[in-house]
Parts: structure tokens; C-alpha cells; sequence
């Protein structure tokens, strides 16, 4: 064996990484438990923002993705081929998720801020390098489970990021868009009328 081969040994050796996705399972999964903290917080405006509701939806399963993804390589017992199957199967059904349902939706509200699109390139980075630690640990070539190390870490700090973007400035990066859904009952009120004429002062005396 060449000492490039040895080298690269670990890259396809799921036991070596047990303690590095230990820790990314266990932050993706706190993450998700926080998540649902925090939409509790906000269900009012889950339920009446498509964007929100479309945004939320793609984090958390972004957070399951990594958790999958370390629970696949620290399942003992596992051939490589299984791990690499395993890893490319949630790696192309998620990016098929995010560009098959998430983005029309998004596209189709015209909601986009660079912010929000570059955190969507970095999500789908994430999962792309997902599907290349897969190919590359069933020909035995290339990176291997760095491919997929780089990715769960890319995934968590763009997790972290849209969390703050979400959870503290819901609806910026809507283009004052935040849509609400169609036919959503309106709150209970004055009529719009009266709350003008209120306002201007030119609300008539009554008996006048």
C-alpha cells in the first residue's frame, strides 16, 4: 500500500469518524429541537405566510438530512456500498425536494433577496457534496467521507444562518412580500373608513 493510499484510508472507513458525526448529529439534532421551539413562537405567522411556511420547511429538513447522514455512517455493521447507497438516496431525494417543490413556490411568489439566495446555494452545495461523498466512496476514489464531512459542516452553518434570518428578521428578505394566503379570514375591526376619518379628524359629531 503507497503512503497516498494510506493516506486516504480514512476517507472510506465510516468507523473513523465516529466522533466527528457524533457531534454533527448531535448539533443538527439540537438544532431541530430549537426549531420547533421557535415555531411555536411564530405559528401565527406560519400559518398565514406561504413563504415562511415554505422556508421553515426546507430548514428542517435540511437538519434531518445531516442527522440522517451521520445515523447512516455510525450504523455498525454497514459495507461501504451500503453507507455510499445510503448517503446518495437522501442526498438526491432531498435536492429533489428543495428544487422540485421549495424553489416553484418561491419562484412563483417572486420572494428573492441575495441573502436568501445565497443561502440557498450553500444548502444545495451541501447536498451536492452529500451525493459526491456517495459516488465517491462506491468506486473507492476521490474524497470519500470528507466530501460528506465538509458538507454536514456547510449544512450546519447555513442552518444556523437562516435560523437568525427566520426566526429574527421573519418577512425581511420577502421584498415586503409576506404573503398571505388567499381567502385567510381579515382580523376583526373598525372599517377601514372610519379608521381614516378617525385619523383625520374629520369623523362628523353625532347629532350633526
Amino acid at each position: 500500500m503507497t503512503s497516498a493510499t494510506m493516506a486516504l484510508a480514512p476517507a472510506y472507513n465510516p468507523g473513523s469518524w465516529s466522533t466527528f458525526f457524533t457531534l454533527t448529529g448531535t448539533v443538527a439534532a439540537t438544532l431541530t429541537g430549537l426549531f420547533f421551539v421557535a415555531f411555536s413562537l411564530r405559528v401565527r405567522d406560519l400559518q398565514l405566510s406561504v413563504v415562511i411556511r415554505t422556508r421553515a420547511a426546507y430548514l428542517l429538513v435540511l437538519l434531518v438530512v445531516i442527522v440522517l447522514y451521520s445515523a447512516f455512517v455510525l450504523m455498525p455493521g454497514q459495507s461501504r456500498a451500503a453507507v455510499a447507497a445510503e448517503i446518495l438516496i437522501v442526498s438526491v431525494v432531498s435536492v429533489a425536494y428543495l428544487v422540485g417543490w421549495c424553489l416553484p413556490r418561491l419562484v412563483r411568489l417572486a420572494v428573492f433577496s441575495v441573502d436568501l439566495v445565497v443561502r440557498w446555494i450553500a444548502g444545495v452545495t451541501g447536498l451536492l457534496l452529500g451525493i459526491g461523498a456517495g459516488i465517491s466512496l462506491l468506486i473507492g476514489n476521490g474524497g470519500g467521507l470528507y466530501f460528506l464531512a465538509f458538507g454536514s459542516l456547510l449544512l450546519i452553518a447555513n442552518e444556523v444562518a437562516s435560523a437568525w434570518s427566520l426566526i429574527v428578521g421573519i418577512g425581511k428578505d420577502t421584498g415586503a412580500k409576506d404573503i398571505m394566503l388567499v381567502g385567510q379570514p381579515m382580523p376583526e375591526g373598525p372599517p377601514a373608513g372610519q379608521l381614516a376619518a378617525e385619523e383625520d379628524g374629520s369623523r362628523a359629531v353625532p347629532g350633526q
